[in-house]
């Protein structure tokens, strides 16, 4: 189980951990140690640790520190494949707790629950507003409940329902019945205002393994994350035959992710400047990056690269703003340029070895080195091939499209003994581009 870079909760050994579980929370020091003790028991996988947990669960009592502890415990039940936990689990499903009934649904889908007791319980908790629908559906398609089905069919038809809950029963019943209706709604799904509901729309095609429509997914603003993951989910072999999708050249393009590439259907309605494009690189709603990113694309250089050097702190400071701005600088950055040290200082930050191994702007920066500082790559692109130093797979996929670059401007051969090192790489994807590159 990976917890990433974001694990900033005090270290707790599982003894310290078991201990505080079986503490009165009236005797404990902080209330919220009962959610920290259990955070921490996820990285201990034993008997001990499970029966701790599900101790917790049977727990009746409606402290709200506790209750959140319990929906923690659930979720860490359902990513420890503790499948004696089913029933435990599913007597939560009771709770008038909405957000303890949505994990306590997640975990039985992770755990393959087959009873049809549970199945029929979630069902009926459809009909309930105020619960998770969504969670809901998609936890009853991927336990295969078809006894469930005329629930989800029949949500369906209400109007007042939301794109999300919607999206997911369209998603459900294809999967349930292997019946490709409603595409249409899946497909304008992915153009919604709200990028969530977006993002929604992406996992309802992959929910609902429509490989037609993969490569509408890869053209939608959200971000890159659930662009690559629809790839990784939902390519196999036979897509490229069926749908004329090109894998290699399709993963090319999502990673150079080229405004040009991406369906902005909105547009500025006034004239706008540097100043205000580049602020809105910061936001979080990906259309507004990419629609930004276009709009600098198409001013002076020296405009762009004044209103960068006014943001520079705060550039350092945001890993989504750093992830447009590699893809700026790759594209106006001259060798030769007064400001082609600054952008060497930017490509040194993101590329330092201080940040998670899976930050999205290190592929771009990977990317970009190649355009900022050769010798930058030279002294890189094995670490980067490697697969224990370089753990994200797209950086490895970055680094080959570099080579890829080289060879064809230089007709470079010193890369071949490091190309032939990788053909046994553990992603398919990155075997599939060194093969490429071999032929």
């Amino acid at each position: 189980m990976s917890f990433g870079a974001f694990d900033t909760l005090p270290k707790l050994s599982q003894k310290d951990a078991l201990h505080i579980l079986k503490t009165p929370i009236d005797e404990l020091k902080l209330s919220s140690d009962y959610y920290k003790a259990v955070f921490h028991l996820a990285k201990y996988p034993s008997r001990e640790t499970e029966e701790a947990l599900m101790d917790l669960l049977i727990s009746e009592s409606m402290d709200n520190s506790i209750l959140i502890a319990k929906r923690k415990a659930i979720e860490v039940l359902g990513r420890l494949g503790c499948k004696k936990a089913i029933t435990i689990i599913g007597n939560n499903l009771k709770s008038k707790d909405p957000y303890l009934v949505e994990n306590a649904a997640w975990a039985l889908q992770e755990l393959s629950c087959a009873d049809a007791e549970l199945h029929n319980l979630i069902g009926c908790l459809l009909e309930q507003s105020h619960q998770n629908q969504r969670v809901l559906i998609q936890s009853l398609a991927k336990m295969g409940a078809i006894s469930e089905l005329p629930k989800i069919k029949q949500l369906l038809v209400k109007d007042e329902i939301s794109s999300g809950v919607k999206g997911a029963a369209i998603a459900a019943i294809s999967r349930l019945t292997g019946e490709s209706n409603n595409l249409d709604i899946l497909r304008s799904n992915l153009d919604l205002d709200n990028q969530n509901d977006r993002q929604s729309a992406v996992q309802d095609i992959i929910d609902a393994k429509e490989y037609s429509l993969l490569e509408l997914v890869l053209q939608t603003p959200v971000s890159p994350y659930f662009r690559i993951r629809s790839i990784e989910l939902l390519w196999d072999k036979t897509v490229d035959h069926l749908f004329e999708f090109n894998l290699t050249k399709s993963l090319d393009l999502l990673l150079l992710d080229d405004p040009k590439n991406i369906r902005i259907l909105n547009h500025y309605q006034s004239k706008t400047n540097s100043n205000f494009l580049v602020k809105e690189l910061f936001s979080t709603d990906f259309r507004k990056c990419y629609l930004a990113l276009s709009s600098l694309l198409k001013i002076p250089k020296e405009e762009i690269w004044t209103t960068i050097k006014d943001y520079l702190q705060e550039f350092k400071k945001d890993y989504g703003a750093l992830y447009f701005l590699m893809i700026i600088l790759r594209k106006i950055n001259d060798s030769g340029d007064k400001n082609n040290k600054i952008s060497i200082e930017l490509l040194n930050h993101c590329l330092d070895d201080s940040w998670p191994k899976f930050m999205k702007f290190k592929a771009q920066a990977i990317l970009a080195s190649v355009d900022i500082d050769k010798n930058i790559f030279y002294d890189n692109y094995e670490n980067w091939l490697n697969e224990e130093k370089t753990p994200y797979w797209v950086c490895r996929y970055a680094t080959l499209m570099c080579i890829q670059r080289l060879i064809d401007k230089e007709n470079q051969i010193k890369f071949k003994d490091a190309l032939l090192r990788i053909k046994v790489d553990s992603n398919k994807f990155v075997r599939l581009k060194v093969n490429d590159l071999l032929i």
